[in-house]
């Protein structure tokens, strides 16, 4: 047995010999038989085009494109060092490449997936100046071998300068001086401070990722901002006394405006493209300057329709007469529409704002407590715990109440999640019975109750369609994705069961304190602030085509008061404007 397991160690040593062997000959092959080809004399990056489902109505593109040189003298020593922290910290020594990157990115493009960060400056040098964007694992083979030559052909000084002058750094912005103006309203790179140095070295390395306009960025900025820091720290760049000092926070952005093709509710289906594509390796400068044809799942007409149903109650009236909609509209009214095609998760209509410019906040994504919404999922938990349906009454409410007791309490939170609506913590859930309200936006409703119409089936919400390469060459498709296929929430048979409950939809008011109250009852000592108050207004209804949700809020945060009109009428009035029906009737 002994003399076996020798055995077997010798021939595995011999094999990994052999292997070891042919990877230092082939590597050795490709370098001799790889020449450095002629540099792109002039830096090209083509615009990305989003358009509508059609592939033909144009929606807009993403950036801007700045780009401004400067000669590598002229950047001062801490901002050569930052992004030499960020993205290179051997970038004086090294051979120009890195293995482990190269390991790290071949399993990602055996995968399917995109690799952001692991090359070296040198490589990524190369990918600008002598290759393409292209992601397959010929051109990192001719980038390892391109990237070995030209370090041991060029100046290091003159590969971080060109570096410098052409890397990506979001918002249009390429290059270290674009960037400044960008980020901070710098004019030179002279003038930007240490903090400022490290923070523009901190989203090169991923623009989408390391995005500020998104909220739930923050923490993965500071963390590789300090990552920046820690870097020149101990590059002798900064003293410990000015880490420390620096480190506690981002410097303070003064982003240049954006392009005016972000204004208006367009601006929010530009953004959500955007933040989508990223997920799906479309990210950076291959998706600013890529020249890629980004087709959405964005309708032109109903988007049209759906934003006219969404002005009608700010302008106060609209070209079909609906009752309660016409007067003044109330300030501060915040409005969120969302409509997904059932069966394929396509949202075909968004209406995150009035103006993207203005605000940022896309009340179709952002999440509110459903209250009573929540109750046909109640509904269908029960009854797949029912042998006989049949003692169901034929109201929802009724049914409700009826269905759900602290024996099924666990099938509702279940068959709500798998219909879309996001789960509650399992801390805050408490045995038996509901529980709390989860939060669910627009978005997470209209593809929860699309499930009643579509056989009791879920495709998650997207918006991209397809993306094309500037040649025609399809890179990536939602029919081949397998996060969009198909998945049963509930048998079909109790979808459209519950879905005939239901009816064509519902609508519901959440009330309680309004952030006002709430401020005040916190500052006074006095008798608290008591009274509920519409907070969320809903209405969600569904056809065989069409799922849409509408909420209506109030106030910058979405937590003050609704005016009770608003709160008993205008979101299903403005449901039924955009799908065109009559008015549902009662609550």
């Amino acid at each position: 047995m002994r003399r076996r397991i020798v055995r077997i160690a010798g021939w595995c040593l011999g094999l990994s010999f052999v292997v070891l062997i042919g990877t230092v000959a082939a590597f050795f092959v490709g370098y001799a038989r790889t020449d450095i080809p002629d540099p792109n004399t002039k830096f090209e990056a083509n615009t990305t085009i989003v358009t509508y489902a059609d592939g033909k109505s144009e929606i807009g593109s993403f950036y801007e494109q700045n780009r401004k040189s400067v000669q590598l003298e002229e950047i001062p020593k801490h901002v050569q060092d930052a992004v030499i922290a960020a993205e290179d910290r051997t970038f004086w020594t090294n051979a120009g490449i890195s293995l482990p990157g190269m390991a790290r990115a071949a399993v990602a493009i055996a995968r399917g997936r995109q690799l952001q960060g692991g090359s070296t400056i040198t490589q990524q040098y190369v990918k600008i100046m002598y290759l393409t964007q292209e992601r397959t694992m010929g051109r990192k083979l001719d980038e390892l071998f391109i990237a070995t030559k030209i370090s041991r052909t060029q100046d290091k000084r003159t590969i971080l300068g060109t570096y410098l002058n052409t890397i990506y750094f979001g918002e249009g912005a390429y290059g270290i001086r674009a960037a400044g103006q960008t980020y901070f309203g710098v004019d030179h790179p002279r003038d930007l401070t240490v903090p400022q140095a490290a923070y523009l070295a901190t989203v090169l390395n991923n623009p989408t990722k390391f995005d500020a306009d998104d909220p739930d960025a923050a923490p993965a900025i500071l963390g590789r901002y300090r990552y920046v820091l820690s870097g020149m720290a101990s590059m002798a760049t900064i003293s410990s006394s000015q880490y420390d000092a620096y480190r506690a926070a981002v410097p303070v952005l003064r982003k240049k405006p954006r392009g005016n093709r972000y204004a208006g509710p367009t601006g929010f289906l530009l953004d959500l493209a955007r933040r989508e594509l990223g997920t799906y390796g479309f990210a950076g400068d291959r998706l600013s300057g890529g020249g890629l044809r980004v087709v959405t799942t964005f309708d032109a007409t109903l988007q049209a329709r759906a934003v006219a149903a969404v002005a009608s109650g700010r302008a106060g009236g609209s070209q079909v007469e609906r009752p309660g909609l016409q007067g003044e509209r109330p300030p501060g009214l915040q409005v969120g529409l969302a409509s997904i095609r059932p069966g394929t998760g396509e949202l075909v209509a968004l209406v995150g704002g009035n103006d993207f410019l203005a605000s940022q906040q896309n009340w179709a994504t952002r999440k509110a407590p459903p209250g009573q919404l929540l109750r046909p999922f109640a509904i269908a938990a029960g009854w797949s715990d029912r042998a006989d349906p049949s003692d169901v009454p034929p109201s929802v409410n009724k049914a409700f109440f009826q269905l759900v007791d602290s024996r099924r309490g666990h099938l509702v939170s279940t068959v709500a999640e798998n219909a879309g609506v996001p789960p509650i913590p399992p801390a805050d859930r408490p045995a038996p019975g509901l529980g709390p309200d989860a939060l669910a936006s627009p978005v997470d409703l209209a593809t929860a109750y699309s499930t009643f119409v579509a056989d009791g089936r879920r495709v998650p919400a997207h918006v991209i369609k397809e993306v094309r390469d500037s040649r025609g060459k399809l890179l990536w498709t939602a029919a081949k994705h397998p996060g969009l296929r198909p998945v049963q929430a509930f048998p079909p048979e109790i979808a459209r069961l519950t879905g005939k409950l239901v009816g064509e939809g519902k609508a519901t008011t959440v009330n309680g304190l309004s952030i006002e109250k709430r401020r005040l009852n916190t500052k006074c000592r006095c008798r608290a602030q008591k009274g509920l108050q519409p907070l969320a207004a809903w209405h969600v209804g569904f056809t065989p085509e069409l799922s849409t949700a509408v909420v209506y809020r109030a106030g910058p945060q979405g937590e003050s008061a609704l005016p009770a009109k608003v709160a008993a009428q205008w979101p299903t009035l403005t449901w039924a404007t955009y799908t065109g029906g009559p008015i549902p009737q009662g609550r």
